[in-house]
């Protein structure tokens, strides 16, 4: 019984080290501001397609340079040719009249390296602000949608196949980003964050660059058939059934993949756990077994 008591005894004391150990290395917290796209239909900075972004994550400390980071985020992109301003050199764009908006779910891991070293200690605060530089990798979740131009109600695209091709709605997102945070107090922790998400797909906005209008017969649907050519001076089925658009490109071939950004203000709390206490506020003292 002693050897039972004793082992168990030394058990339970080696996991509360254990968890106080890496939950003083361990970060909660949530960001919440604003996201943004770039692709074959958003080219230029429009103040219009801004749309919010926010999420949680999860901060490991593995040293004082560097930490792991666990993401889940949320944000909203869209774009539309009608935002563009009236040039030549954006005229075949605005007269495309392509336009889409995006929730997207976001699932990633980062690395997270900090300019200035993260000395603080607990009670201990030897630096309050961070600024770092992040990198990783992740998987997102994206369904490109529409204003029907005749319902005038929200319809998929992907379903419909609008260039002749299926594509799955899940790609890999490669962030890259910078940041700054400032302690408030041991535990309390605020920031600010920009990060760029390098996407592995060109279907964000459905709309992929050296892609062709396809012949609008061989299209699955009436629906199909409409969302494929929305061109804002041949809205006649018939007349865009005659091939004028058939063949001619539908994006713009230098844009290869789409870029999605999220920024925003970050809150964090980081665990700072105490060392096991008796009742009376004393330090737990180990039992003597004889």
């Amino acid at each position: 019984m002693k050897f039972v008591a004793r082992s168990s005894y030394v058990i339970l004391i080696l996991f509360i080290s254990t968890f106080n150990s890496n939950a003083q290395k361990t970060e909660l917290g949530f960001l919440a501001g604003g996201s943004y796209y770039y692709g074959d239909i958003v080219t230029t900075i429009q103040l219009k397609t801004i749309g919010p972004g926010y999420g949680v994550f999860m901060r490991y400390h593995i040293n004082k340079k560097i930490s792991f980071r666990g993401n889940l985020m949320y944000c909203r992109v869209e774009g539309a040719d009608s935002n563009l301003a009236r040039t030549s050199d954006t005229k075949w764009q605005r007269d495309r009249n392509f336009a889409f908006y995006s929730d997207v779910i976001e699932v990633s891991g980062m690395i997270e390296y900090n300019l200035i070293p993260d000395l603080n200690k607990g009670r201990k605060m030897y630096t309050r602000f961070v600024p770092y530089v992040l990198g990783g990798i992740g998987l997102f979740y994206f369904d490109p949608k529409a204003i029907h131009p005749i319902t005038g109600k929200p319809i998929s695209l992907r379903p419909l196949r609008t260039d002749g091709t299926s594509y799955l709605p899940i790609a890999i997102a490669l962030p890259i980003g910078i940041g700054v945070r400032y302690y408030l107090s041991k535990n309390w922790q605020i920031g600010f964050e920009l990060g760029t998400r390098l996407t592995s797909t060109s279907r964000l906005d459905d709309v992929v660059g050296d892609a062709k209008y396809p012949n609008l017969e061989s299209l699955p649907s009436d629906d199909a058939r409409i969302m494929s050519v929305r061109n804002q001076n041949s809205m006649n089925q018939e007349t865009q059934i005659s091939t004028i658009f058939e063949g001619k490109p539908r994006g713009k071939i230098d844009y290869i993949t789409d870029i999605y950004m999220i920024y925003g203000i970050t809150v964090s709390y980081r665990i700072w756990p105490k060392g096991p206490r008796s009742s009376r506020g004393r330090a737990v003292r180990c039992p003597r077994f004889y």
